[in-house]
């Protein structure tokens, strides 16, 4: 099974609940502006984020693997800066190259609720998942479509010129699969960096951890921002390789209503 297969349908939803600090602080934005609401006065107000992302993952000499993620989050109060609640959305898909091919497709709808406070926000949410693999060995318990529930959760602090934490995890009932990842760093007036963990298993399969360095709210534009990582990829798969991984996402916030 893939390594990168086991993170995407697990993760990819992740992503779009923790760009919502994108529509919270616009680019450029002071560090006199410490509290949500000073950054919020005068801004424009956006329901909904928009993600994209892609991640690349080499298993030393005998595997590559590649993936891209799209989704979204919309609050249903009409305002992503606001506690309430949000539905977020996402599809993956996930290949692998090596002696035997494989890929996989997945996607989620969740239906959660967000908590907002001046430095830090909170979420948690449930919902439906899918995954469709197509695995290397036919037959192997991960292989097949299946259709099951899944609970997450999400947390990231927002003072600028501050200590900086992030974190979301996620359980599924699809292959019994577990996803967690930690940022930590500092985050300043525009840009937010430090190092991550990452943890993703299912069943019939041993961990894969990551450890690496982010860059993150680098501005593309107005309103398009993009974070990007790299670091050691352990495969505690017997017979796999360890290697390298590197991600890169986008998030665009606007308004549907």
């Amino acid at each position: 099974m893939s390594r990168y297969c086991r993170g995407i349908s697990c993760g990819a939803a992740h992503l779009a609940v923790l760009t919502v600090a994108v529509a919270l602080l616009p680019v450029g934005a002071g560090a006199a502006d410490s509290t949500i609401e000073s950054r919020m006065a005068g801004a424009e107000t956006y329901d909904t984020v928009i993600y994209g992302g892609a991640d690349y993952a080499n298993g030393g000499s005998i595997e590559d693997d590649y993936g891209v993620d799209f989704g979204f989050v919309t609050a249903l109060n009409g305002d992503i800066g606001t506690s309430g609640w949000v539905v977020t959305g996402n599809i993956g898909y996930g290949e692998t190259d090596s002696i035997v091919d494989s890929d996989t497709f997945s996607t989620s709808l969740l239906l959660g609720y967000l908590w907002q406070m001046p430095d830090y926000y909170f979420t948690l949410s449930g919902g439906v998942h899918y995954v469709d693999n197509n695995d290397a060995v036919p037959g192997s318990p991960t292989d097949g479509s299946e259709v099951g529930v899944i609970g997450q959760y999400g947390f990231e602090t927002s003072a600028v010129n501050a200590f900086y934490a992030q974190s979301y995890g996620s359980l599924s009932s699809v292959n019994d699969q577990a996803y967690g990842h930690v940022k930590a760093g500092y985050k300043t007036e525009t840009l937010r960096f430090g190092g991550e963990f990452t943890v993703f298993d299912e069943t019939a399969s041993r961990p894969t951890l990551r450890y690496g360095a982010f860059l993150g709210d680098i501005p593309l534009g107005e309103r398009v921002n993009m974070v990007v990582s790299a670091g050691y990829q352990q495969d505690l798969e017997p017979g796999n390789e360890d290697g390298f991984y590197t991600t890169i996402g986008f998030s665009i916030p606007f308004s549907l209503r």
